[in-house]
């Protein structure tokens, strides 16, 4: 797998604005690190290891089906190093925890928005929006290289110590091996040295590789495929998102979905999603 960059756009909200995101990195699906998005938020040098740690050190976590007391797992997370990582508290779900924390990192920075998985249009009372939190330590990876399920657009804050990542566009797919179960997620363990043997293919894969620093906030768009590997004890909130850059390849993965329960609700909800997505469209 040859890295053929290892620098991502970086863009000041202010300066870039809703405009300049829509046109240079949201419609062309191109990825982009933006600086000042989320300075309005109060999570912002309040999320710190000790914040968790004094604040909700008797919550139990569920990390890789073993349960751990939050206090217990920051001390291990301080603890971590490439050699002994500590286990890595990913994908936990903020609507979980209590309001005041969700308070915290609203509303969400402009370059995610608008949303339209949380339109009240939207077929389906199953919340399709997920606001997770990751909390990792040095020597601490994501367990898979994916790009994220149903297409939607994958919004990473950073807001403690530093995170590498490991990007690869959609059409590299070819040389990532996905898996037949499920074709969003790589069987590929190791983007840094792919076994050879197994994934022959491998080497030809072209990505970029980038740290993202506190303060910032990562836009990896539908399709992209991405992992991330922790540099320093890490904190980090992700949303994941639709609208018109990506509400075609969203509707066909959502409906094929719903269509492995019952093919006559597909059937039915694809004109709805499309007729929704143009109505949307034009409220812009």
């Amino acid at each position: 797998m040859e890295i053929l960059s290892t620098s991502i756009d970086r863009q000041d909200w202010a300066t870039l604005g809703e405009r300049g995101f829509r046109s240079r990195y949201l419609l062309p699906l191109q990825p982009v690190i933006v600086t000042g998005a989320i300075g309005h938020w109060k999570a912002m040098g309040k999320w710190t290891p000790d914040f968790f740690r004094q604040q909700y050190a008797t919550r139990i976590v569920k990390i890789d089906d073993r349960q751990w007391p939050l206090g217990e797992l920051i001390d291990r997370i301080e603890a971590s190093s490439p050699q002994n990582p500590a286990p890595y508290l990913r994908n936990e779900l903020l609507t979980r925890w209590p309001a005041e924390l969700q308070a915290d990192i609203t509303p969400m920075p402009g370059c995610a928005l608008p949303n339209w998985l949380e339109h009240w249009a939207f077929p389906s009372r199953d919340r399709q929006t997920f606001v997770e939190l990751y909390i990792g330590g040095a020597g601490a990876r994501f367990p898979v290289l994916h790009y994220d399920g149903l297409h939607t657009h994958a919004f990473l804050m950073q807001l403690y110590g530093e995170k590498e990542y490991f990007a690869l566009a959609p059409d590299q797919a070819q040389f990532l091996y996905p898996r037949e179960s499920q074709p969003n997620v790589s069987n590929i363990d190791d983007v840094e040295h792919p076994d050879p043997q197994r994934f022959p293919l491998s080497g030809q894969a072209r990505g970029i590789r980038f740290r993202l620093l506190a303060g910032e906030t990562l836009f990896v768009p539908a399709g992209w495929w991405h992992t991330a590997r922790i540099l320093s004890t890490s904190i980090t909130v992700s949303i994941n998102g639709a609208n018109t850059s990506n509400w075609a390849a969203f509707t066909r993965d959502y409906c094929a979905q719903i269509g492995c329960h019952s093919r006559l609700k597909a059937a039915l909800l694809l004109p709805y999603m499309t007729m929704l997505g143009d109505l949307l469209s034009m409220q812009r």
